[in-house]
């Protein structure tokens, strides 16, 4: 199972829309134009695009702060980003998230503030699609870090002591905040852990779009047909630092030149060109898009009104 020539090409066109929002974001988080920090994934972008590649519509993701790739891959445009980062009413919480992404309507869940908590609220989402008696698969998205939690561990009991469809899947950068993930724990294989709950578990190269599209789409697979719960781990790098304004230090330049020749947007480019998909002349179009596309978000973020404060309590349970 591997994504087709259109497929990938469409993964692509979002790796460089990834890359260039997160860019666009990082300038404007510096010239203090969006309120607030920014968590950038520059080198990872294969993981959330391809991880959400496989997922439909009515499926549903819980995504990390990391980055943009995986809400970008399941549907969220450039405009609703940030509309949402600049707490515009035009978001799709009406301004009252930020950083915390969000669209019901296409399957993505409110990212919480406690890292970790996810993994409770991803059970509970596929419990309620198993009970309901739809087809939908839940994919929930977190770093190695998170993966700490003990929530994680209860999480994936519980999946599997019921055959939940839900997908785990561990971005693991090797970087927690400020740390090596190495500095952290005896295991830099995340993904073991999941063999004390008898559920399968797969290492992939998160580096390679296309491995991480057909490792989810398996495990999408198996969970939407009653198979239970799968622990998957895309193996990635970290380029950028921990957030905006991060000192950094703790990655070497070698070790960074090194992992800039695994970039994975270079990868699939290098594979469409291969596969005949890809010349020079549409990726020059298709970078021009992106950055057009970009620019537009900005202008209809920035012009966007702010939410109405008499909404303030619009939707609020006490």
């Amino acid at each position: 199972m591997e994504p087709d020539r259109e497929v990938l090409a469409q993964l692509h066109r979002k790796m460089l829309l990834v890359r260039a929002l997160e860019k666009r974001v990082e300038r404007l988080v510096t010239e203090a134009r969006i309120p607030c920090s920014g968590h950038f994934g520059l080198g990872q972008e294969a993981v959330g695009v391809g991880a959400t590649g496989p997922l439909l519509a009515s499926d549903f993701l819980f995504g990390t702060h990391r980055g943009f790739a995986e809400y970008i891959g399941k549907g969220l445009t450039p405009r609703e980003i940030l509309a949402e980062y600049y707490g515009k009413a035009t978001s799709p919480s009406a301004g009252r998230l930020g950083q915390h992404l969000l669209k019901v309507e296409i399957g993505i869940m409110p990212l919480p503030s406690s890292l970790g908590s996810e993994f409770g609220m991803s059970v509970g989402c596929a419990l309620s699609s198993h009970r309901r008696g739809t087809n939908a698969v839940t994919l929930n998205l977190f770093g190695e870090g998170t993966a700490s939690q003990p929530d994680c561990l209860a999480a994936l009991e519980m999946a599997a002591l019921w055959k939940l469809p839900v997908v785990f899947a561990c971005n693991n950068n090797q970087f927690v905040e400020l740390d090596r993930f190495s500095n952290l724990t005896t295991s830099t294989d995340v993904a073991r852990r999941a063999d004390a709950f008898g559920v399968p578990a797969e290492i992939v190269d998160g580096n390679d779009v296309t491995a991480v599209w057909a490792a989810t789409a398996r495990a999408v697979d198996r969970a939407r047909k009653g198979g239970g719960p799968t622990f998957l781990e895309f193996k990635t790098y970290r380029r950028s630092t921990h957030y905006t304004g991060d000192p950094g230090g703790y990655q070497s330049a070698v070790e960074l030149k090194a992992w800039e020749a695994k970039d994975p947007i270079d990868r699939c480019r290098s594979l469409l060109i291969d596969r005949g998909a890809l010349d020079a002349a549409t990726e020059e179009r298709m970078s021009k898009e992106v950055e057009e596309e970009i620019e537009a978000a900005v202008r209809f973020a920035e012009d966007s009104p702010f939410p109405d404060p008499a909404t303030l309590a619009h939707e609020a349970w006490a």
